[in-house]
């Protein structure tokens, strides 16, 4: 190292700086799963559990809602067209409920590298 005070201290901030950025880099590269030895992530996945149920029940109750407000009588959903988009609507729904967090973890594998 430099006998100048200035160099030194610039040395110093360029240590402290990389240190702090592989810390970063060690988190953003740190899967879901493997955060603070995975506990949290035991708590996320009980919770997604209780929250899938809830959201299966809502998207029972909309979807017959749907049904109610964009059909004007029965006669509408026996249209093959009527009856096929709303088929498509509560399929699509319903996966993204089901596999919402297999979803959510191939984004962060994607986002990771």
């Amino acid at each position: 190292m430099s006998d100048n005070w200035v160099v030194q201290n610039l040395e110093n901030a360029l240590e402290t700086w990389n240190d702090k950025l592989s810390e970063i880099w060690q988190l953003l590269t740190t899967t879901p799963q493997d955060f603070k030895g995975g506990s949290i992530w035991n708590v996320m996945v009980t919770i997604n559990g209780a929250v899938q149920a809830i959201g299966l029940a809502l998207l029972v109750l909309f979807f017959v809602v749907g049904v109610v407000r964009t059909c004007g009588s029965f006669t509408d959903v026996k249209k093959p067209e009527h009856a096929l988009k709303l088929f498509v609507r509560f399929a699509i729904a319903k996966g993204v409920i089901t596999y919402g967090m297999e979803l959510m973890l191939a984004l962060f594998n994607i986002v990771q590298g």
